[in-house]
């Protein structure tokens, strides 16, 4: 059954046809820590058709917004896209090691797509270079001419009441007018800095949104249904819009230690391969990814 407030059809109508549920706020705290809630008590809802149930939560403004590995997300409101994206997915799927590498990068190859399909419906056109220079920088971040245009944060959380599936947000925060003073770090941008004919900050969230909903919903059956096949897929795709591979880069694996070289490749599991100074290669499934050349150009 689909819910919807007369607030959140209002002003979410595109992404409300398509959605399973959306719940708009004004300001919050988090949407990613509404979206724990929901699951947690057992909010989420499985569609009769099998296929996965997309419920977003949108917030104008948030007060205490997250990056991956526990940054803070900084948000003005009216110039950013704020959207927690909710699912119940198969546990057997989604906690094999093998597998759910590939989550974040669905999620970004989903945003990539929206945002171009959203350029193309718009009429949009660069103000320099190529639209189409939207790059994914594994494992997270959505660039946009070599600069951070966004980034998604996947979490995965238990439903007590249920046994065989688990939720699955997948947050996404995009840059959409964002002026250039008030960029959080050097290397960050905003849409409005490399498109012209944009719509104004709400139609064009709202606009993104339901096409990430319906992307999502798309990617994640495929995903579902056939996974060494798609796993094949994604990483085909994902390498030619990859922003990583063949750089020099830093990494910083969860584990607290750094690995220095060359990004190579990917893997099946969607792991990155760091081949260093001496030849040894290294694999990472996890970590935060920092390019050497563009070091220099991140604040202090």
């Amino acid at each position: 059954m689909t819910i919807f407030s007369s607030q959140s059809v209002a002003l979410m109508p595109q992404t409300s046809e398509v959605a399973d549920l959306v719940k708009y706020f004004a300001i919050t705290d988090s949407t990613q820590n509404i979206a724990r809630e929901m699951i947690q008590k057992g909010e989420i809802i499985a569609r009769d058709d099998g296929k996965p149930a997309i419920v977003a939560i949108v917030a104008d403004e948030q007060t205490a917004g997250r990056g991956r590995l526990g940054r803070a997300w900084v948000s003005r409101p009216g110039e950013s896209f704020l959207v927690s994206f909710v699912t119940l997915l198969p546990k057997s799927i989604v906690m094999d090691a093998s597998h759910n590498g590939w989550l974040p990068i669905i999620a970004g190859l989903t945003a990539r797509d929206a945002l171009l399909e959203t350029f193309k419906e718009c009429g949009s056109s660069p103000i320099h270079g190529d639209a189409c220079a939207i790059k994914l920088k594994w494992p997270n971040d959505v660039f946009l001419h070599d600069c951070k245009e966004g980034g998604i944060l996947t979490e995965i959380v238990a439903d007590p009441s249920k046994d065989n599936v688990v939720g699955v947000i997948f947050g996404i925060g995009l840059n959409l007018c964002v002026p250039q003073e008030v960029l959080p770090i050097k290397m960050a941008t905003s849409l409005q800095m490399h498109m012209t004919d944009l719509p104004e900050s709400k139609e064009l969230r709202d606009t993104i949104a339901a096409k990430i909903v319906t992307g999502l919903r798309t990617r994640l059956c495929d995903f579902m249904r056939d996974y060494p096949s798609n796993a094949a897929d994604l990483l085909k795709e994902v390498n030619g819009v990859c922003w990583t591979l063949g750089r020099e880069v830093n990494v910083h694996p969860i584990d607290g230690s750094v690995v220095t070289g060359t990004a190579v490749r990917l893997g099946e599991d969607a792991s990155l391969t760091i081949r260093e100074a001496s030849g040894e290669e290294i694999v990472v499934k996890s970590g935060d990814v920092h390019a050497v050349a563009y070091e220099a150009r991140r604040p202090a």
